[in-house]
C-alpha cells in the first residue's frame, strides 16, 4: 500500500468536508441555490483571468482553487480571512505535490487555450 502524501491527506479532508456540506445542502435548498449561483458567476472569472496575458501561474492556480472551494461552500465565505488562508494552504499543497501540480497545470492550460 502506498503511503499517503500531504496532498492526499488534504484531498481526503476536502472530500469529507464536501460530503458534510452536501448533506447540509440537501436539508437547505437556499444554500444549494447559492452554490449554483457561485458556480455560474465564478467559473467565467477564472476563464477570463486565464485569458489575460501576464497573469502569474500561482495567481491563476489560487483563483482556480478558490473557485472550486467557493462552489462547494458558498460565496458568503469569499471575504472570510480563514477561508482565504485555507485557499492559500490548499494551493501551496497542490504546488508542492508533483502529480497534483501537473494536473492543475493541465487544467489551466486548457483554460488558456483559445
Amino acid at each position: 500500500m502506498d503511503p499517503i502524501s500531504g496532498a492526499d491527506h488534504i484531498v481526503l479532508l476536502l472530500r469529507q468536508r464536501l460530503a458534510e456540506r452536501a448533506r447540509a445542502s440537501s436539508r437547505d435548498k437556499a444554500k444549494s441555490r447559492q452554490a449554483d449561483d457561485a458556480e455560474a458567476t465564478q467559473t467565467p472569472v477564472v476563464q477570463r483571468l486565464a485569458s489575460i496575458d501576464g497573469v502569474d501561474d500561482h495567481q491563476l492556480r489560487r483563483a482556480l482553487v478558490q473557485n472550486l472551494l467557493t462552489e462547494q461552500f458558498g460565496t458568503s465565505l469569499l471575504n472570510d480571512s480563514q477561508f482565504q488562508q485555507i485557499v492559500g494552504r490548499v494551493t501551496d499543497a497542490i504546488e508542492e505535490d508533483t502529480e497534483a501540480s501537473k494536473l492543475i497545470m493541465q487544467v489551466l492550460s486548457g483554460l488558456r487555450a483559445p
